[in-house]
């Protein structure tokens, strides 16, 4: 049986780790497949490598944070993943986030092109192609790899600019330099923009994050399920999440506005993930949420699941509440059209006022509610669920397995 490596920042949390688990869980009858990470500690899954260092990642962190410069921490931490990679005589790698204060991947890129192994690396946003932010956001230098990133949403703020155009130029020159290499997208947006930039020399294609419909499912009774979860049954239930509440580009303020616009409505706003927000009368939040099963339940007793991201690559959020035939409001920005149209949610200009007014407007009509709901579910099914994903991943590893065999 042939030997896979996946590699991600950590094995539970954030919408990479979900999607590079599902494919280490669901393909582990067709190869031998292990899973290595480099944050949130050791556990006892079987066949999971934990390569981190605490001490490092706080070094990291601040080499990112205050300084601009990307993948020049971590170097016991990266010595240990390439140890256990001559160790393991792995066939095919599967990279997913690189970043994450957890891995020298100028280190790592350059040993996995000596070593020979073929390389997928699976792109859950646009990092590889920016000096350090998750999306490019139309960022002309991001295309070539070359000069000043001009990226106006420059998040995290760098104290050093100069080194955004060390890290564009060095970042491209590590990809560049791959041999057996290739590339996939969650979205025909994010392919579109990978081949059009310095990236396009490789093989680039789109697999859909696939959703489980039999967990991810609507609920008969949301009463008993606002109970079991201590949440208002006389009140519309609106769902937003990430991992970090505090993340700017996440845009939970303006969601957070919006609760504050409709605070004399019967509406009840449930936050989900991490950063310290206040609770108000008509705002609840809940730690990130681990458990695949209360994540359900929360989306299935909702009424609306709200985003207002600057940029996404695939909205796994809302492709689950939609899965679960909860309908969805949010900004409209790109990629999102791809999910989410008339049928099945409704997408307003980027601003709080408009967001409000929005909600507003679904809450306010049960019988569109209920069709988006339907429509919902019936379009997660046919094109993105879970079997439809993982036949793709395992028709590509099949792939480039037997051309390396040839």
């Amino acid at each position: 049986m042939k030997k896979v490596l996946i590699i991600n920042t950590t094995l539970n949390k954030g919408g990479a780790a979900r999607v590079a688990r599902d494919i280490f869980e669901n393909l582990s009858s067709n190869f031998d497949i292990f899973f290595a990470y480099g944050r949130n500690s050791v556990n006892d899954v079987p066949k999971t490598f934990y390569f981190g260092n605490k001490i490092e990642m706080f070094i990291h962190i601040f080499l990112v944070r205050f300084l601009g410069l990307e993948g020049y921490g971590s170097y016991f931490s990266t010595k240990k993943l390439i140890n256990f990679i001559k160790r393991g005589n792995f066939d095919l790698i599967n990279l997913h986030n690189l970043h994450g204060y957890y891995v020298n991947f100028f280190t790592l890129l350059n040993f996995l092109k000596e070593s020979n192994i073929p390389i997928i690396y699976s792109l859950h946003d646009e990092w590889p192609i920016t000096w350090m932010p998750a999306h490019s956001l139309g960022c002309s230098h991001c295309k070539t790899g070359l000069g000043k990133c001009n990226n106006t949403y420059n998040y995290p703020k760098n104290f050093f600019p100069f080194f955004e155009k060390h890290m564009l130029i060095k970042k491209r020159n590590i990809f560049l330099n791959q041999k057996h290499f290739s590339i996939t997208c969650p979205s025909i947006w994010l392919k579109d923009n990978i081949e059009q930039s310095f990236l396009n020399k490789y093989k680039v294609e789109t697999i859909h994050n696939g959703i489980d419909t039999n967990l991810f499912k609507p609920t008969s009774n949301k009463t008993e399920l606002r109970l079991k979860h201590n949440l208002p049954t006389d009140k519309k239930i609106i769902l937003f999440s990430a991992s970090n509440l505090k993340d700017k580009s996440k845009g939970v303020k303006y969601i957070l506005e919006a609760a504050e616009l409709l605070k004399e409505r019967d509406y009840y706003f449930i936050g989900i993930g991490n950063g310290k927000v206040s609770e108000t009368n008509n705002l609840k939040i809940f730690k990130y949420v681990y458990d695949k099963q209360k994540m359900s339940e929360l989306y299935s007793l909702s009424d609306a699941f709200c985003f207002a991201s600057a940029a996404e690559t695939f909205l796994l959020s809302a492709a689950e509440a939609l899965s679960c035939g909860t309908p969805v409001v949010g900004f409209d920005i790109p990629v999102v059209r791809e999910l989410i149209n008339n049928d099945v949610g409704i997408l307003t200009k980027n601003n709080s006022d408009s967001l409000a007014e929005a909600i507003n407007i679904l809450m306010h009509n049960e019988d569109i509610q209920h069709k988006m709901g339907q429509y919902g579910r019936i379009l997660i099914k046919e094109h993105y669920s879970k079997d439809i994903f993982y036949k793709h991943y395992l028709n590509l590893y099949n792939e480039i397995l037997n051309k390396n065999n040839d």
